[in-house]
């Protein structure tokens, strides 16, 4: 019955493509604000209208049909996107990701897990700091494209990555150029967005200058989607997943505005295995007490938001970036992407972070305040009750 009915769907929307324009609005088909919709009922079986979406929210074309139970109901009868981008960052007119990704998804409520005390345990004297390395480049349909060359040639994906030699990359310092490559001294990530597919190319260890480009691994991500990589293959991150949608950057954290996304982070062991939403691991240990990729971590609830309690700062109060900061990682979180230095939030190469070596620079000044927060202060959370697929990256409604 539902390939009839796609069918029966199909040969309306051809009618209505071969027949004259009404002329009862733009296209020549009444449009509606979404709930203002006029009944269907057997008097308007066949009629086709436009359901306007607010910001945020795509239009919706849709045809009154009958299905077998003798029921008239509006349907979709358009291939546009149905996701929504209504809460979710936007970077160069693309969104990170849809409203219903795990990456959006929040965690206050989620129960622990049962593995957060041993794991916990093992960080509860690190301390919370941030390290910047990320820079994000944008591209469109001009900018020169092609193959790329990897090691990891099974786990990567194939495609035409864009790439030019200005474009800046993970190197020897913050504004290193891809021409200037190859950086020994660092993972060599490029990251890019290519705005008008609203796609994410991040690749590993990019160690030419020039074309042929040659890389450790890559991969493509659709942000319009919620498609998560095959089940055990890496990315240009360890966990597998991408790596700039969990990157904090300058302008959100000094900025006015809600950060709304989970956070990435690395510890220095992790375990032999992965956790939803993750897709891969690097290490050998299968010890518990080390968390897997992909473990979501939070801020207790009762962490305080407005006095620091430990480090230099211990009994001052919290500029606003700071105060920012902790009602993020409270409701937001963070997802364990890679091994590298504990506890360590990644953010942005904004040139704003100033010299690291300097005791004034924004990121010497903000590390003085995340050393308030040591391990001991988050809890590990149980993200699979997000979980609508394993092999998907949507969640549950929130």
């Amino acid at each position: 019955m539902n390939a009839i009915f796609g069918r029966a769907s199909a040969v309306v929307l051809l009618f209505w493509l071969a027949a004259p324009q009404s002329g009862h609005g733009p296209g020549g088909v009444a449009s509606y604000n979404a709930g203002s919709e006029p009944a269907c009922d057997q008097s308007h079986r066949g009629s086709m209208i436009v359901v306007l979406g607010g910001a945020g929210y795509p239009d919706q074309l849709a045809v009154c049909l009958r299905d077998g139970a003798g029921r008239f109901l509006w349907s979709p009868a358009s291939q546009l996107n149905r996701n929504t981008f209504a809460h979710t960052r936007m970077v160069g007119g693309c969104p990170i990701f849809p409203d219903n990704n795990v990456w959006n998804s929040t965690v206050d409520k989620l129960p622990l897990s049962p593995e957060s005390g041993p794991i916990i345990g093992t960080y509860t004297a690190s301390r919370l700091g941030t390290v910047p390395e990320f820079t994000i480049n944008l591209a469109n349909s001009k900018t020169p494209a092609g193959p790329v060359q990897f090691n990891a040639t099974p786990e990567s994906d194939q495609g035409r990555y864009p790439i030019a030699g200005n474009m800046i990359m993970e190197g020897s310092k913050r504004e290193s150029p891809v021409s200037g490559a190859p950086y020994r001294d660092s993972d060599s990530h490029l990251l890019v967005i290519e705005t008008d597919q609203c796609k994410l190319y991040e690749i590993f260890a990019l160690d030419k200058g020039s074309p042929p480009y040659h890389g450790g691994s890559g991969a493509i991500y659709d942000l319009m989607a919620n498609n998560l990589r095959p089940n055990g293959w890496t990315s240009a991150d360890a966990a597998g997943l991408p790596i700039w949608p969990g990157v904090l950057t300058y302008a959100e954290l000094y900025g006015g505005g809600e950060i709304r996304h989970m956070v990435r982070f690395t510890v220095e062991h992790t375990r032999n295995s992965f956790v939803w939403p993750a897709r891969h691991y690097a290490s050998h240990s299968d010890n518990a007490a080390f968390p897997p990729m992909g473990s979501r971590w939070r801020l207790r609830a009762s962490t305080d938001e407005n006095v620091c309690h430990a480090g230099d700062n211990n009994g001052k109060s919290y500029p606003p970036e700071m105060h920012r900061l902790i009602q993020a990682l409270k409701h937001y979180g963070m997802i364990l992407s890679d091994n590298g230095i504990a506890i360590r939030i990644t953010t942005d190469a904004d040139a704003r972070w100033g010299d690291p070596n300097s005791t004034s620079s924004a990121e010497w000044v903000l590390n003085g305040w995340t050393h308030c927060l040591t391990g001991h202060d988050f809890e590990v959370v149980d993200a699979s009750l997000l979980m609508v697929n394993s092999d998907s990256a949507e969640i549950l409604g929130q």
